[in-house]
């Protein structure tokens, strides 16, 4: 694969702050020897660790005490792109490991979060709210966690559940926007999410996005004229090139325990029985889930990329004996799924619970079902942090991470097999960005993704115009 010739980036600020220094920073960029923040599209902050080497006392001058602050700022340094850099104010939670290596040298492993996340454990709220669900949640980040909202990954769609009325029961606020975001979906049901990456923060004022999966996958690829491809030819093609020219590599790629089928029939996500009762008036519907319909729409709507056709979610031949009768796996009820609700308890307004549309009441299990079968194909890619910093994600406002969409191709294992191109059609195509975690070590910045994708590569196309000479 290709050779790193040069440093790939630079820490420019590494500053610890805390009320009780009064006023004193402590600049401890040049003792970092590692750096890994992590986004993840289900949860609404940012996380980190920093490992550092103390050969000074500094730490025992500052005595962390899981209550300070850290601002870190990290730029590229290749000249053949735009400068790019990102800036973030962490609180520092724990140390996570501390090891003698010599004498007088220590290295320590601390753990970082969000400043809104750290602030969000000391707040419970117990209180009521109207609205619709995603509304709900950004006046309880607003008004709680002092945080701005981007709602440009959900596009100009509203959630499909009317408006309800809550009581939050004790909990923090960023425990009541998940809870929330459990019960947003579009009207297909594909769900809804609140989350954070690296660039959302400015001038230590925290953003939390909110998108729905609908939005994210109907979105242009950031590399679309210019494919990732895992192949050791194109390494070496490129091998001593300049970083810019590096970003269509994938370096690594780990699959591990995907197409569980037997865990998505436990999960109910192939097919199931919803039973709904209502306590107010004792009414009672049964429906099925049936995955097939829901691919269906999901084909229609794009989020199985190319039509419903190209599924790559479960074996549409196979058929499970069930009492002598011959099923598919979607017409089985593998799990049965009750709810209670109780009209009529704020008048006209639903409660969290309340549906009186027996189709989208249907959206709750379709949410889930969808989680699950994003889970079933989630691999890791690990590619060079120049791919990220050389684009713009989906919104053009902020650089590639979680929540925006990447084409990965892969060749075919067996050279012989020259039918349907050069492409391993399974593997390839246009996966969303679940996980993201930036990783800068020594001199090298990678990014290692968990990466997903509902359908087959529908064509054998491997990265528009130029990919690479591979």
């Amino acid at each position: 694969m290709a050779t790193k010739l040069a440093q790939e980036f630079k820490i420019t600020e590494a500053i610890i702050t805390a009320e009780r220094f009064g006023g004193e920073e402590y600049d401890i960029r040049a003792y970092i020897m590692e750096l890994s923040c992590f986004e993840d599209l289900e949860k609404p902050y940012v996380t980190g660790q920093i490992v550092f080497m103390d050969d000074i006392g500094l730490i025992q001058e500052i005595k962390i005490l899981g209550t300070e602050q850290i601002k870190l700022t990290v730029e590229t340094v290749e000249k053949s792109i735009d400068p790019v850099k990102w800036t973030m104010q962490f609180n520092i939670v724990s140390i996570v490991q501390q090891e003698k290596t010599a004498e007088r040298t220590e290295v320590f492993h601390v753990n970082i979060i969000s400043p809104h996340a750290y602030r969000d454990q000391n707040i419970k709220i117990s209180r009521s709210y109207t609205g619709r669900l995603t509304k709900i949640a950004e006046a309880v980040m607003k008004n709680h966690l002092e945080v701005e909202i981007d709602r440009s990954y959900g596009g100009d769609q509203v959630e499909a559940q009317d408006p309800v009325r809550i009581i939050t029961p004790y909990i923090s606020p960023l425990e009541t926007v998940t809870w929330l975001m459990d019960r947003a979906t579009t009207d297909i049901g594909c769900p809804y999410y609140a989350y954070q990456t690296l660039y959302d923060q400015e001038d230590g004022v925290d953003k939390i996005r909110i998108g729905n999966l609908e939005k994210m996958m109907n979105a242009k690829a950031f590399n679309d004229e210019r494919h990732m491809l895992f192949s050791q030819s194109r390494g070496m093609l490129i091998a001593g090139e300049s970083q810019a020219k590096q970003d269509v590599i994938v370096k690594r790629v780990l699959v591990d325990t995907i197409q569980d089928t037997l865990k998505l029939t436990q999960e109910g996500a192939l097919g199931a029985n919803l039973t709904n009762i209502d306590t107010y008036t004792s009414q009672k519907y049964d429906r099925h889930f049936d995955a097939k319909k829901l691919l269906d729409r999901l084909g229609d709507a794009n989020v199985v990329t190319g039509g419903k056709e190209n599924q790559n979610v479960y074996d549409i031949e196979q058929k499970i004996s069930i009492e002598g009768e011959e099923k598919t796996l979607p017409d089985c009820e593998s799990r049965f799924i009750s709810t209670i609700a109780s009209f009529g308890t704020y008048g006209s307004i639903n409660s969290y619970a309340d549906d009186q549309n027996q189709f989208q009441a249907m959206n709750k299990i379709r949410s889930n079902a969808i989680k699950s079968l994003l889970n079933k194909n989630m691999i890791e890619v690990t590619i060079p942090g120049i791919s990220f910093f050389k684009s713009k994600g989906a919104g053009g406002a902020s650089l590639p991470s979680v929540g925006d969409v990447i084409w990965i191709d892969f060749l075919k294992s067996n050279t012989d097999d020259a039918s349907n191109g050069t492409l391993n059609q399974e593997l390839s195509g246009l996966y969303l960005i679940h996980k993201c975690r930036n990783h800068y070590r020594n001199t090298v910045h990678e990014v290692v993704m968990a990466v997903t994708k509902l359908a087959k590569n529908e064509t054998d196309k491997t990265g528009g115009s130029d990919n690479g000479g591979v």
